[in-house]
C-alpha cells in the first residue's frame, strides 16, 4: 500500500482510544500470547526485545515502533530490562464516505497493517504518548478526550516521519534532534549532559557536532534560541522582567539581563525602548532540519531572527524608518536642562565649600571606614529637606537625602518593607502593586509600568530612586541624573536584613528593629508548637508549570524564608543541598523526579507564571501517590502573595502556615 493512500484513509477516519497500557518486564521474562482486541501500536521505551506478531518478527530497541492489527498475536521476550506502552484503538471510516474508500478499506486496512518503524525523531513522539498515558490514568472523561486528541498529533507525527523517510529506516539525526528539543523545551533547565543522555551520546561527540555544523557549542545555540523568543517578547508583550526570565529558561532576571545584554549587546529595557515601535519585527524564515545538515562549507542563515534585526539596525544595512514621538525632543531638552541645573547647583556648592560656608558633600569618603549598607549624615545643618547623608549600597557610596519625600520604588517586590514604616512611595513599578497583602496601603501611589523609563521618572520629579542591583548600567546613568539611585543587593541575606537597609535609607532604623523583635517573638511563641508536629518530617514547597514542577528553598519568597530560616524546619535532602546550601532560588523537576523532591509536608499553588495546566501535575497518577497527599499534608498557598518576602507578606504567610500544621488562627 502506497503511504498516500494510507494517509488518505487516516484522514478519513474516525478513532476511539480504546486503552493505554505501560508495561515492564525483566531480562529474560516472557509476555505469554496475546491476542490483540484492537489496532495497537507498541511503543519500546527502555531497553530491547524480541516481539513477535504473528508471522512478523523483530527486536524491538528503545524509541521503536511496532504496530498490528486486530486478532493478531503478540508475544514479547525481554532480551534485557524492557519498558513499553501498548495503545489500542479502534478506526473506522466517518460517514458519509465515499463507495470508493470504503472499496480502498476492504481491499487495504491500513489499521490492521503489520510494521515496524525506527522514527528519526522519536522526541515528538514520546512526549505525546507520555501526555497521554498521564491524561488516560486520571479516568477522567474530559482528560480521556484530550488524550484522544493527542493520540491523532501521534498518528500525525508518525506518519509524517514515515512521508520524509519514504517508511524505509534510516539513521536519525542527531543535530536535528537537539535543535528541535531546544526549541521545544526551551523554557526548561538544559545542559550538555541532559542532552548527551536523553539523545545516548557523549557530551564530547555532541559539542564537536554543533561545532562543526552550527559553528557553536550546543549551549550557544541553546541561548539564542531563548534570546529570539526574550526579543519577541519584549518587542510585542509587558512581562515584568523576573517573569521574562522566567519564560525563557533562567531563575532570575539577573541572570537574564546579563545573559541578553552579551548576546546583543544591548540590556533588555534599553533594547525595548531602542526597537519596539519601528513596525513589526521582520519574520526569519521558518526553521527546518534540513537547514543543519548543510555541508562543513556552506553558509546558513541564522535562525536567530531578532539577531539579525538588531545587525542590520546597528550596522547599518536595510533602512528603516523609525517613529518619533511628539514629546521626545522637549523631554530632551527638559533633560538637557536638568543635567545643566545639577551642574550649577554643584558648582556653587562646592564654590560655597572651599570658601568654608560649607562641607564638601561631593569628596568621596573611604570605602575601608564604612560597611556596607551603613549611612552617614552631612555636616550640613541648614534647611532640614536638603541634608544629605551618605549610604553605601551595593556598588559603592550614594549621597542621598537625610528624610526622602518623594521616593520612587522600582524593585518590583520589596515595596512592603517601605509600607511597613509608614514610608509611602509616590511612584511604583507595576509589579510592587499586585501584592493582595498590601491591600488599602496603595492609595495614591502611581504605576509606572512594568519597565520604568526616565521620561515618565523625570516627570514625577522624584528625591529618590531605589532598585536592585539587576539595573542595567545604561539605565541607572540615565536615572541617576534624574535623582540619586540606591542599588540593593537582590537576593542577598534575610528578609530582616533587607528590612533593616529601608531603615537606614528613609531613616526609620528604630521601626524596622522595632518589627524585627516583635516578629522574632512571634517566631519564638509558634516554633515549638509547629516542631512538635512536624518532628524530623521533611518539608517541601512545589510549583507545577505548563511541563513540569518547580522546588523552591529560602530564598524568593513563596514561604521558603519562614519554614527553612525562622522555623528551621527540615528539607528533602536535594532541596537543602542545591538549593538552601546552593546558589539557586528555585530548581526544575520532571514529574519522575517528583518523590526525590517532595517532603512528608507540601506547600504547593499553581503560580501560574506561564498559563500553564497545573493539573499536568496535580492530576498525574507521581502526584497521586506522594505520602503527603496521602496523609493530609499538603497546603495550597495564595498564589498572588506568596511571591513576596516583605514584612507584610511574611505576616500573612506565617499565619497560613501557623494554621495549616497547628489548624489554628494563632
Amino acid at each position: 500500500m502506497k503511504l498516500n493512500d494510507h494517509i488518505k484513509l487516516w484522514n478519513h477516519a474516525s478513532v476511539k482510544v480504546l486503552d493505554i497500557r505501560s508495561g515492564r518486564l525483566e531480562a529474560g521474562t516472557e509476555l505469554p500470547l496475546y491476542q490483540l482486541p484492537a489496532s495497537a501500536f507498541v511503543y519500546a521505551y527502555q531497553g530491547h526485545a524480541r516481539v513477535k506478531m504473528d508471522d512478523l518478527q523483530v527486536t524491538l530497541r528503545q524509541n521503536q515502533i511496532l504496530h498490528g492489527g486486530r486478532g493478531a498475536a503478540l508475544q514479547i521476550l525481554a532480551e534485557e530490562s524492557f519498558e513499553y506502552w501498548l495503545v489500542l484503538y479502534k478506526a473506522v471510516l466517518m460517514l458519509p464516505s465515499s463507495k470508493k474508500l470504503q472499496q480502498q478499506l476492504e481491499r487495504e486496512d491500513p489499521f490492521k497493517y503489520q510494521y515496524s518503524f525506527d522514527p528519526p525523531y522519536p522526541v515528538p513522539l514520546l512526549n505525546k504518548l507520555e501526555q497521554m498515558y498521564e491524561d488516560w490514568m486520571t479516568f477522567d472523561p474530559l482528560h480521556s478526550l484530550h488524550a484522544r486528541t493527542l493520540f491523532y498529533q501521534f498518528i500525525h507525527e508518525l506518519l509524517g516521519q514515515m512521508q520524509r523517510q519514504g517508511i524505509e529506516p534510516v539513521k536519525p539525526d542527531l543535530l536535528v534532534q537537539a535543535l528541535r528539543y531546544m526549541q521545544d523545551h526551551y523554557m526548561e533547565p538544559i545542559t550538555l549532559d541532559t542532552l548527551a543522555e536523553l539523545f545516548d551520546c557523549s557530551v564530547s561527540y555532541l559539542s564537536k557536532l554543533f561545532k562543526s555544523r552550527m559553528n557553536g557549542s550546543p549551549i550557544r545555540v541553546l541561548t539564542g534560541i531563548r534570546m529570539e523568543v526574550a526579543a519577541n517578547y519584549l518587542l510585542n508583550r509587558n512581562f515584568p522582567l523576573q517573569e521574562l526570565a522566567e519564560r525563557v529558561g533562567y531563575p532570575d532576571a539577573h541572570t537574564f539581563s546579563r545573559n541578553f545584554k552579551k548576546h546583543y549587546g544591548l540590556p533588555p529595557a534599553q533594547f525595548k525602548l531602542q526597537f519596539r515601535g519601528d513596525g513589526p519585527v521582520p519574520k526569519s524564515p521558518d526553521f527546518h532540519p534540513k537547514s543543519a545538515l548543510a555541508a562543513d562549507n556552506s553558509r546558513c542563515y541564522s535562525i536567530i531572527s531578532n539577531e539579525n534585526y538588531y545587525h542590520l539596525r546597528k550596522l547599518g544595512g536595510l533602512p528603516v524608518k523609525r517613529g518619533t514621538k511628539p514629546a521626545s525632543i522637549a523631554t530632551a531638552a527638559l533633560l538637557l536642562c536638568f543635567t545643566l541645573l545639577i551642574s550649577a547647583c554643584s558648582t556653587v556648592s562646592n564654590t560655597a565649600n572651599n570658601n568654608g560656608t560649607g562641607t564638601n558633600n561631593s569628596l568621596p569618603v573611604s570605602a575601608t571606614n564604612q560597611e556596607a549598607g551603613t549611612a552617614k549624615e552631612s555636616s550640613n545643618t541648614g534647611n532640614a529637606a536638603a541634608a544629605t547623608k551618605t549610604y553605601m549600597d551595593s556598588k559603592g557610596e550614594v549621597t542621598i537625602p537625610k528624610n526622602p519625600e518623594r521616593i520612587i520604588d522600582l524593585t518590583g517586590s520589596a515595596i512592603g518593607n517601605l509600607l511597613v514604616l509608614d514610608v509611602k512611595p509616590i511612584a511604583a513599578a507595576d509589579g510592587s502593586l499586585k501584592n493582595p497583602f498590601h491591600e488599602g496601603r496603595l492609595d495614591h501611589i502611581i504605576n509606572i509600568g512594568a519597565e520604568p523609563n526616565a521620561e515618565a521618572i523625570l516627570e514625577l520629579d522624584p528625591d529618590l530612586i531605589i532598585t536592585f542591583d539587576y539595573i542595567e548600567e545604561s539605565q541607572y546613568e540615565q536615572l541617576a541624573q534624574i535623582a540619586p539611585v540606591v542599588r540593593l543587593k537582590y537576593g542577598s541575606g534575610t528578609p530582616q536584613d533587607l528590612l533593616l537597609e529601608f531603615g537606614k535609607i528613609t531613616g526609620k532604623e528604630a521601626a524596622a528593629q522595632q518589627w524585627i523583635e516583635e516578629w522574632n517573638a512571634k517566631i519564638a511563641e509558634v516554633k515549638p508548637e509547629i516542631t512538635k508536629v512536624v518532628s524530623d518530617q521533611t518539608v517541601s514547597i512545589l510549583q507545577p508549570y505548563a511541563k513540569g514542577i518547580y522546588a523552591w528553598g529560602d530564598k524568593g519568597g513563596r514561604g521558603g524564608e519562614i519554614l527553612y530560616g525562622d522555623l528551621e524546619l527540615k528539607a528533602p535532602d536535594i532541596i537543602q543541598k542545591t538549593l538552601i546550601d546552593g546558589e539557586e532560588f528555585g530548581g526544575d523537576l520532571s514529574i519522575e523526579l517528583l518523590p526525590e523532591y517532595a517532603g512528608d509536608y507540601i506547600f504547593t499553588s499553581n503560580w501560574g507564571w506561564d498559563d500553564g495546566d497545573a493539573n499536568v501535575v496535580y492530576g498525574s497518577k507521581v502526584w497521586k501517590s506522594l505520602p503527603a497527599l496521602k496523609n493530609n499534608q499538603v497546603f495550597f498557598i495564595d498564589e498572588k502573595g506568596s511571591y513576596y518576602n516583605d514584612p507584610i507578606s511574611l505576616e500573612a504567610q506565617l499565619k497560613f502556615i501557623v494554621e495549616s500544621f497547628l489548624g489554628t488562627g494563632k
